[in-house]
């Protein structure tokens, strides 16, 4: 694969040449010197998301993280005067909360403004009658949900990267958590929303249920990675804390029984708030690191909750029941909550990739009818894109279920990559290539809940159909005309740009 066809690292329309320093010098002026980082040291303390693209960048002196300067608002008000004034000078400006994504939308590729919201972190109202709860956007999802329980009650999303993830962060890649099985994704927590417009202008989004008059707004900015505007804070439901939890551990024969039995609880109704599929290399190489059960094969893991026992202990025994008909056999008791206990080790070393290694990890959903053909697709094409020299490993696991299909969540690894950081690159997103279009060929759907960022921007019109795009780049322009936010993001710039590599110019500093 050329450079040239390479998944854009750095996608950015040609913005307005501008002074770095007097941009710092106006920021400053609206929120204080104290709160605007400027030159090198603006890259230095943010370097970018954690994905593999941002790590092995800045290994080799190249960082995707171009942002030539921070601001650090504390109110919606200054996140309002600053896209004012990025507006009027046509400065790039990209939002970020904890960073914590894997697909490269928190990077200021095309320079500008990174705009550090983790100082917004107010609850500014707990509603414990309706059970919501309005929380600013740069609140950590560990530090939210640690509050609420004190109180007993749940946000019921728990994203691997909870200890980092904002719940800005959360919603601008839609994302989802480990107990999505029953309580949904994060599209499904949020009731409202406040965004600020390219042009400052700030919008109140009403919290009233879907079923109110006309489109849905909050809806549009969810999943949008900023490019439609800054969500500043959002309404969320809540949940009591669950009095009981429920945890089981299947062997299954084969994936397609797992999947079957996963299909048929879907489908009859039970909604375990926690269900993993994991394919053989998965269990073995990955799930059995935490769990030390002398797992052998395709291993399910699966947990009810709730305030009732009664009910808690019937959708475990309908669960029981499925997994024995498709001939499954239970394990010990302890496996799942002992998975539960350690469900975050897998992101710490010595658990989580590192480089010198090459890793990523595809979100494919697909419907039952196609989930098979999906994973054997996706898993094929990763296989056959790179030389068996390079001693690549690809791990599978299945969640997030819904009543029509499940996420499949491949993982691709190889112990050492080429030293040329191109030559790396190249042999990565062949592999993302190969993948991603075997997913789309296959009838799924790429990426189920973390976000497209720079990634996945050039597979969007493979997905959305070219019809799908100019309705997409026409809302985009209706919002943002000038291309301020995150420019060249999701591909949605007139001209397809984003799909391909910008070069941008860095700031004029004199």
């Amino acid at each position: 694969m050329s450079f040239t066809d390479r998944p854009s690292y750095r996608t950015a329309a040609p913005m307005a040449d501008f002074d770095a320093r007097a941009l710092a010098a106006s920021l400053a002026e609206i929120i204080g010197p104290d709160r605007v980082l400027y030159g090198p040291e603006a890259r230095r303390r943010h370097p970018g998301d954690m994905s593999w693209l941002t790590y092995v960048h800045a290994q080799h002196g190249r960082p995707l993280n171009g942002q030539d300067v921070v601001a650090s608002p504390r109110s919606t008000r200054e996140v309002a005067d600053i896209l004012k004034l990025a507006a009027r000078m046509k400065v790039p400006v990209t939002p970020a909360g904890g960073a914590s994504g894997v697909q490269g939308a928190a990077n200021a590729t095309c320079g500008g403004i990174l705009l550090d919201l983790r100082s917004m972190t107010r609850v500014r109202h707990l509603d414990r009658r309706s059970l919501t709860c309005t929380v600013e956007a740069g609140m950590i999802v560990k530090t939210f949900e640690e509050q609420l329980n004190a109180q007993g009650l749940s946000f019921t999303h728990y994203p691997a990267s909870a200890e980092w993830a904002s719940i800005g962060g959360c919603v601008a890649a839609r994302g989802s958590g480990v107990l999505s099985t029953k309580y949904g994704t994060i599209q499904d927590h949020v009731l409202s929303a406040e965004v600020v417009l390219a042009d400052g202008d700030i919008v109140q989004l009403p919290a009233l249920p879907r079923h109110g008059v006309g489109p849905e707004l909050t809806q549009l900015f969810v999943g949008s990675e900023g490019t439609l505007g800054v969500v500043t804070a959002v309404t969320v439901r809540l949940r009591h804390l669950p009095a009981h939890r429920k945890f089981a551990a299947y062997r299954f024969d084969d994936l397609a029984r797992g999947i079957e039995a996963g299909r048929r609880m879907m489908t009859s109704g039970v909604r375990p708030a926690v269900m993993r599929l994991y394919d053989r290399e998965a269990a073995i190489h990955s799930l059995e690191r935490a769990v030390s059960a002398g797992l052998d094969g395709e291993t399910m893991i699966v947990m009810f909750d709730g305030d009732h026992p009664t009910l808690v202990d019937a959708e475990s025994a309908v669960c029981r029941d499925i997994c024995a008909g498709e001939g499954a056999r239970e394990l010990r008791a302890g496996i799942g909550e002992s998975w539960w206990d350690k469900r975050y080790v897998f992101y710490y070393p010595p658990h989580a990739p590192q480089l010198p290694q090459i890793w990523c990890t595809m979100d494919v959903a697909a419907d039952f009818t196609r989930i098979e053909a999906v994973y054997r697709n996706v898993t094929r094409a990763m296989r056959e894109a790179v030389d068996p020299s390079w001693g690549m490993t690809v791990k599978t696991h299945l969640s997030h279920w819904y009543d029509w299909g499940s996420m499949i969540y491949p993982r691709f690894g190889i112990p050492k990559g080429p030293d040329d950081l191109d030559a790396a690159l190249d042999l990565h997103d062949a592999i993302v290539r190969a993948a991603t279009l075997a997913a789309i060929e296959a009838g799924g759907v790429i990426n189920d809940h973390h976000g497209v960022g720079m990634r996945l921007a050039p597979f969007l019109e493979q997905q959305f159909g070219p019809t799908g795009m100019r309705l997409l780049r026409r809302i985009k322009h209706g919002l943002d005309p000038d291309h301020v936010l995150c420019p060249g993001k999701l591909a949605l710039h007139p001209d397809g740009q984003g799909a391909r590599p910008t070069v941008v110019p860095a700031a004029r500093t004199p």
